[in-house]
């Protein structure tokens, strides 16, 4: 599905670029981006087509996906001679090209593969990092960008099943910062907050994606939960003009907390789904299913301090993001 078709998707691409400091510095670099069919992935991949397209900045692009039919689907089949597909797992990557910049976005960030494919969670923070920080290593100056996420602020239970994706995400932190020790490899840390836009996956099964696509088609929005847990909730934009300025502005080895500073409830983010979608929101009882994969993290707050600190600034309020990702759903016809 070409988001670039959208013209609304477009002006926040746009958005994202303005708030971007020092995009020039990617012109003429050759970028490997894994975890590039995702949420984020995708998003930061279509803002580095479109500053190719509209301002010659001619940047090499190599996108992963673990099924190529995933990345001829989500950009289109257009041949644009700068973007190479490129099929293949994390945790297996081989490859001999030369990269100026890596960003590691690649795993999984949905609670049902926590539930039902914990190891592979686990092992595609740590063995996948592990593979991209020896890439790196074999590339004179190349700086990678690894995105954790902001869960691995908080306490959790690492004998939990659930723990694999904050553990796994706290490990791969680790081995970056080793890899710099050790090694020398340029490595910026991003910790974005829960992020949401209309480029969501089909296999999204996080609450704040199904209600947003509630919301786009006009149906009652179902909660599972009482819905009081509150969270940094950011839109994609923001997020991906955030990690571009780690990426362009960061400090070598520094962490940096990407997220646009505003949190509500999720029972307040499915509410302004509602209005945004005008449609009811109703309660039910959670099923076993959603008990297991329930994060248990009352309150999850990610601070933008260090990424204010930059000069960067974000555009977009939650009720605008999400009013903006409920208008980009229904004029693409819902998600890939």
């Amino acid at each position: 599905m070409n988001y670039l078709k959208s013209k609304t998707y477009c002006s926040h691409i746009e958005k994202a670029l303005r708030h971007t400091l020092d995009i020039e510095s990617l012109f003429g670099k050759s970028v490997l981006i894994l975890g590039a069919s995702g949420l984020i992935g995708s998003f930061l991949t279509d803002c580095l087509i479109y500053v190719n397209e509209t301002r010659g900045a001619e940047i090499s692009l190599y996108v992963v996906s673990r099924k190529i039919e995933r990345l001829e689907k989500r950009f289109g089949e257009e041949k644009r001679p700068y973007l190479h597909f490129i099929e293949g797992d994390v945790c297996n990557l081989k490859t001999d090209q030369v990269f100026d910049i890596i960003i590691q976005g690649a795993g999984y960030g949905h609670p049902k593969a926590f539930r039902e494919i914990p190891v592979e969670v686990l092992l595609a923070n740590v063995i996948g990092t592990q593979r991209v920080m020896e890439i790196a290593k074999r590339n004179a100056d190349c700086r990678v960008l690894y995105l954790s996420s902001g869960e691995v602020q908080e306490q959790v239970d690492h004998l939990s099943f659930r723990a694999c994706y904050p553990i796994g995400k706290m490990a791969a932190e680790t081995l970056c910062i080793s890899y710099l020790e050790e090694y020398g490899v340029d490595v910026v840390i991003a910790r974005p907050g829960h992020t949401f836009g209309a480029n969501v996956t089909s296999e999204d099964n996080r609450a704040t994606a199904q209600f947003l696509l509630a919301a786009a088609k006009g149906k009652t929005i179902e909660m599972y939960s009482e819905g009081s847990q509150k969270r940094t909730f950011t839109y994609v934009a923001d997020c991906v003009s955030g990690l571009l300025t780690i990426l362009t502005k960061g400090e070598k080895g520094a962490v940096y907390g990407v997220s646009a500073g505003e949190s509500c409830t999720v029972r307040q983010f499915a509410q302004q789904c509602g209005i945004s979608g005008n449609c009811k929101v109703e309660q039910y009882e959670p099923t076993k299913t959603e008990n297991k994969e329930a994060s248990p993290i009352e309150n999850q707050i990610v601070d933008n301090g260090a990424l204010k600190a930059l000069g960067w600034n974000p555009s977009f309020s939650i009720k605008n993001g999400i009013r903006e990702t409920i208008e980009i759903m229904s004029e693409m016809g819902g998600v890939y």
